[in-house]
């Protein structure tokens, strides 16, 4: 199939930047997605390190605060006081000055303690447990402070611890704590612009989420991550949203103890802002494919226009005609190549026309010298037959030999006549053909028959293969025998000794098919085309040489085959060839249905065929 050069070239011209175009919107499309995810993961490992900064401020701030409280005098003097946690007095007055120190901190847990432990005064929303108390009273009667974490009862406190001495003694300890929760997760939440929650062993301490449903998604997506937490963010579709998901433990614990802090960010903005930039992409691409078709589109048109307008140039030149318009202009290749066919196309016109003249010529001087041969033709065959039937005096059996020579000679000389006068007429289209109703079979035996007599002391089997009954058709018979004998003849004069020629006449629904079969040497594949040309010959080198009779490999002049294909052309049939070297040859006319006598017509006469019809006759 040809592919035409249109489309090639806007294959070439469109296809190219459209794949061009798409793959740049793809792979821009994939470094927007890329590097707003990896903004959105860089902002939350920046928040997380924000808290944890802050955290860290926090805690610091809360034992400045603790130091400085212990430090103070009145607040010394109530601790010393003795008496401790047993003497109400003394825990009135601890109270009073830790409520006004409570109140400067705002501290969530601010708990007074005596040297033992005892609990002196508990100012703030939350209490520490009897086995804080115990532990971190180890750690400040060794004179030590503490910060970090207190839990309890899935609630955690960022707290600070200062002990109290008197001459190098401990007389008591002052807790100050801020809560782990809601509140600060608030806090986060507007500073780091992220949703915080906070996580005690798997339950939510405090968060900024409003949808309880998002938590709950949010602790299964992160379940095991809180033991096992990464510093890279994960992606979590929740109820409301797919978000971004950073989780580490609270700074100072460790991951085992299940202490930690998740910060989100919602994709819903990010995956509106890349499908804008998506659609923005797109938009461009299809623009630059649309460009890019238009301009392939006119490309081609500028390209192709020209070059169809000298492929019908060429076509109308084909059919004859040049006087078609050839509309290539420009000053460019194509321009110049335009103005060199039109050149090309005048000077062939001129020699066409020559030839043309040369042709007519010619066949008008073969038909003259036809015609005129034929007089003194028939006089020599004349007088040749009045010397061999002893009319002009009795003759020796050599004188008879030499007259049977002449005579032969006289006959070849007619049929050459015949032909080159049956040629002038096809080449001139003066064939005239007298048609009449014919049955098909006589004249197969007729065509048969002539080409017979041309084979004497030819060894091999022609065959006819006729249909029952009668195969009526409108056509010239003696025209049609004279092709249908010069392919018998062709198949007999390249077949050797011992081969067949079949002869085949058959109907089908398009008209009558005459078929002549060979065993011969073949004709090769680039010899078939010019096979019904004028003055065409198959030569086979090793037998060739010129003859009157149908001798193998023996060279006639050329003109049988190209008779045949006018004569049955001139009925508007058609004729074929299909040939194998080394191994024979079919030549196969077609008479079309037009050409055959319409249904239930009668013709002139009736054949009765013989019992012998369609055996075999040797040559």
């Amino acid at each position: 199939m040809r592919f035409p050069l249109r489309w090639r070239l806007l294959l070439l011209t469109g296809a190219a930047p459209a794949v061009l175009a798409l793959g740049t919107y793809a792979y821009l499309s994939g470094v927007v997605t890329a590097q707003v995810r990896r903004d959105v993961d860089d902002s939350l490992t920046r928040a997380a390190l924000v808290f944890e900064k802050q955290f860290g401020e926090r805690s610091e701030a809360l034992g400045v605060a603790a130091r400085v409280i212990v430090r103070d005098p009145r607040f010394f003097s109530a601790v010393a006081l003795p008496g401790g946690a047993a003497d109400p007095g003394a825990r009135a007055t601890v109270r009073g000055i830790a409520l006004d120190f409570q109140r400067l901190t705002h501290a969530d847990v601010f708990e007074v303690w005596d040297r033992r432990g005892r609990v002196l005064a508990s100012i703030g929303a939350s209490a520490s447990s009897p086995g804080d108390r115990a532990r971190l009273m180890q750690e400040a009667a060794r004179g030590r402070e503490f910060s970090g974490l207190l839990v309890d009862r899935q609630a955690h406190w960022q707290v600070a611890l200062a002990p109290v001495t008197a001459d190098g003694a401990l007389v008591g300890a002052l807790l100050v704590g801020s809560a782990i929760g809601p509140e600060l997760a608030r806090e986060l939440h507007v500073l780091t612009r992220g949703e915080v929650t906070f996580v005690d062993d798997g339950f939510p301490t405090g968060t900024s989420l409003a949808d309880t449903a998002d938590v709950r998604a949010m602790l299964v997506g992160v379940g095991a991550r809180l033991q096992h937490p990464s510093a890279v963010p994960v992606e979590i579709l929740e109820h409301s949203g797919a978000w971004v998901t950073l989780a580490r433990p609270l700074p100072g614990t460790l991951a085992s103890q299940g202490q930690s802090f998740v910060i989100q960010r919602p994709l819903g903005e990010e995956i509106a802002f890349l499908r804008r930039a998506q659609k923005a992409l797109l938009e461009l691409a299809l623009i630059a494919v649309l460009i890019a078709g238009v301009l392939s589109v006119i490309t081609a048109e500028r390209i192709t226009r020209p070059i169809l307008a000298l492929v019908r140039g060429a076509e109308a030149m084909e059919r004859g005609d040049y006087d078609a318009p050839i509309e290539v202009g420009g000053a460019d290749e194509i321009g110049y190549l335009g103005s060199r066919f039109r050149e090309m196309r005048a000077r062939e016109r001129e020699y066409v026309t020559a030839l043309e003249e040369v042709a007519r010529l010619k066949s008008e001087f073969i038909s003259l010298a036809s015609h005129q041969l034929r007089t003194p033709i028939t006089v020599i065959k004349g007088y040749n037959e009045l010397f061999y039937e002893g009319a002009l005096g009795n003759l020796t059996p050599h004188q008879r030999q030499a007259l049977a020579a002449i005579q032969e000679s006289v006959e070849g000389l007619v049929r050459l006549t015949e032909d080159a006068t049956r040629m002038a007429q096809i080449e001139g289209e003066r064939l005239i053909l007298d048609r009449e109703h014919q049955d098909l079979a006589p004249l197969v035996g007729e065509a048969v028959a002539e080409a017979q007599r041309d084979a004497i002391g030819r060894h091999l089997t022609v065959e006819q293969h006729l249909p029952e009954g009668l195969v009526l058709a409108y056509v010239d018979g003696p025209r049609l025998a004279q092709a249908l004998a010069n392919l018998v003849r062709n198949g007999i004069r390249f077949t050797p000794e011992g081969g067949r020629v079949d002869v085949r006449l058959n109907t089908d629904p398009a008209g009558c098919v005459l078929e002549v079969t060979d065993t011969g040497v073949g004709i090769a594949p680039e010899q078939q085309k010019q096979l019904f040309t004028r003055a065409f010959m198959v030569r086979d080198v090793a037998h060739l040489h010129s003859s009157n009779t149908l001798e193998f490999g023996s060279a006639g002049l050329g003109l049988g085959l190209a008779i045949a294909r006018g004569i049955v052309e001139a009925h508007g049939g058609t004729i074929a060839v299909e040939s194998t070297p080394g191994k024979g040859s079919v030549f196969t006319i077609r008479i079309p249905r037009l050409a055959l006598l319409p249904p239930g017509s009668r013709g002139p006469r009736e054949r009765r065929q013989g019992p012998d019809e369609g055996a075999r006759s040797a040559a």
